[in-house]
């Protein structure tokens, strides 16, 4: 059983109204995340403390970097080649065609480099939500459809096996992918997180192959083998709208947890900041998308 120590709460960064996709960049030794409802992102250069902001939106849900040192944004209803220096938007690299009341959400680049992006019905209640493949030529695939909130995506080292989340099932779905083509080739099985108070929302995955999961309203993070569903640690955060996480630091051992804000009331808590803990295992490096 991991046993992490007390987060902390990292309050000279941004409140976020709802903080989310928190990445770690070891080259800049920058951690970035977006504030969906804020139409920000925001970077923190641990090195020198400096903390940056771009404004971009409608609702930027994802922030992923590309091999030419740029990023990745996922906005409403199109995915964004963006210069991190400016802000200044360098492409459109696809736009979905959905329903109005639909946005991307969370997204993470596989292991090959193409990106993987889900939508969401903002209401929260119907499944006309999609899971798409943007691949390095620009082409857009539908890789899944009737989905409410997607949410959380991890692959196994190999990449056989990739993880996801659709929020309202409270549940991580082991899918397997085939990484040479980019494309779900059936369901392996669920790990069920019910259990659990609040909804299971985004995760990242340590070198142990362990996935690692925000709670969104259990202000928790479990940490969860994938081949048996065994919850073998958890993070309790002072805010109960944790929403990701990401691992980062020098040794990649100090796990980042972005939160949202409580709207439903006035409050003066850490809700809706960066917190940040030792996690007492290594993590891993997320995979850039070659665009």
């Amino acid at each position: 059983m991991v046993q992490a120590s007390r987060p902390m709460v990292l309050g000279n960064l941004p409140r976020s109204v709802l903080g989310e996709g928190p990445i770690w960049l070891p080259e800049s030794n920058t951690l970035y995340w977006v504030d969906i409802l804020g139409d920000r992102v925001h970077s923190y250069r641990l090195i020198d403390g400096h903390v940056g902001t771009i404004n971009i939106g409608p609702y930027p849900s994802c922030v992923m970097p590309n091999e030419d040192g740029n990023l990745v944004v996922t906005v409403k209803d199109r995915v964004l080649l963006v210069n991190p220096h400016n802000g200044s938007v360098l492409r459109v690299l696809a736009t979905v065609n959905e329903p109005p009341s639909n946005r991307f959400n969370d997204c993470k680049c596989d292991p090959e480099g193409r990106l993987v992006a889900g939508t969401m019905d903002m209401n929260e209640k119907n499944p006309t939500g999609s899971v798409y493949v943007v691949d390095p030529g620009f082409g857009l695939r539908k890789i899944m459809g009737s989905v409410t909130i997607s949410n959380g995506i991890a692959w196994s080292q190999d990449g056989s096996s990739m993880y996801y989340i659709d929020s309202p099932t409270r549940r991580v779905t082991v899918l397997r992918y085939n990484r040479r083509e980019g494309v779900v080739e059936g369901v392996i099985k669920h790990i069920d997180l019910s259990s659990y108070p609040g909804v299971p929302d985004g995760m990242t995955i340590d070198s142990e192959g362990y996935l690692w999961i925000a709670l969104y309203g259990g202000g928790k993070v479990l940490r969860v083998n994938p081949v048996d569903g065994e919850v073998t640690g958890q993070v309790e955060v002072p805010a109960q709208y944790t929403t990701s996480c990401t691992f980062g630091g020098s040794s990649l051992t100090t796990l980042f947890i972005t939160t949202a804000t409580d709207r439903s009331r006035q409050t003066t808590g850490p809700d809706g900041y960066v917190f940040s803990v030792e996690a007492g295992v290594r993590g891993t490096m997320v995979s850039k998308c070659r665009f």
